[in-house]
């Protein structure tokens, strides 16, 4: 369920399913510097009907220059996750996917240096 018109193939996406994990998300943006990153809020199919007002308030409280890499999804969980090989909502994942939706590698939660280099690698390898 990963988007197919994805900035770059293969790129970095970082999904959220819980606002508390929005601090995982900008740890990763952090810590991968300039490489272009989509974040991805993933909510049920359920808030659909709701779109535009989560959407707004999201765009109220997101800086302009983040608000481009920032695609929300409403999609069955089950279907996301398995898309990427997990079964898991409680953290966030970071993920290199191809426009495929192949992912190259996954990872749960904040980055760790080992992390990191291993979506450098993917991304030099497949880039």
């Amino acid at each position: 369920m990963i988007p197919d018109d994805l900035p770059a193939d293969p790129c970095v996406v970082v999904l959220a399913f819980r606002q508390r994990q929005q601090r995982d998300v900008d740890d990763w943006v952090e810590a991968l510097g300039g490489t272009p990153v989509v974040e991805i809020p993933v909510l049920g199919t359920g808030w659909r009907m709701v779109r535009g007002w989560i959407e707004g308030g999201m765009a109220g409280g997101t800086p302009e220059e983040v608000q481009s890499r920032v695609w929300c999804t409403y999609a069955p969980l089950k279907q996301v996750l398995a898309g990427l090989g997990e079964t898991g909502h409680r953290s966030a994942l970071a993920a290199v996917v191809r426009r495929s939706g192949e992912a190259l590698v996954v990872f749960r939660g904040p980055p760790s240096p080992g992390a990191v280099m291993a979506v450098r690698a993917a991304l030099a390898r497949h880039g």
